[in-house]
């Protein structure tokens, strides 16, 4: 009698832990899709510095430099950029270097 009062107890606990888990789990989840730009993300150091291992000073003076290497790019391949094709997802420069990193 003793071990299925054990066994029921045990049973409870992994399904309060599962359920707890279940929720913290989407809690992560919603706090990383919360801030999937860089707009968002530059007002939180803490996870700016987990989403892209740089502080905020360190992504901006690398920005300058994607945006060079970025035109560059853009100009060698000859594309027209007077909007043949759909409008880009990523509007801003910020936003295309967050996502690359």
């Amino acid at each position: 009698m003793l071990e299925c009062t054990k066994w029921v107890f045990n049973n409870r606990l992994y399904r309060k832990l599962k359920i707890k888990y279940f929720l913290l789990k989407n809690y992560i989840i919603y706090i990383v899709m919360s801030i999937l730009n860089y707009k968002d993300a530059k007002g939180k150091p803490a996870a700016l510095i987990a989403m892209t291992s740089l502080n905020r000073n360190e992504f901006e003076k690398l920005c300058i430099y994607f945006c060079d290497a970025w035109n560059a790019k853009i100009e060698s391949e000859g594309r027209d950029p007077s909007g043949c094709g759909r409008k880009p997802r990523l509007t801003t420069m910020e936003d295309k270097l967050f996502f690359i990193l």
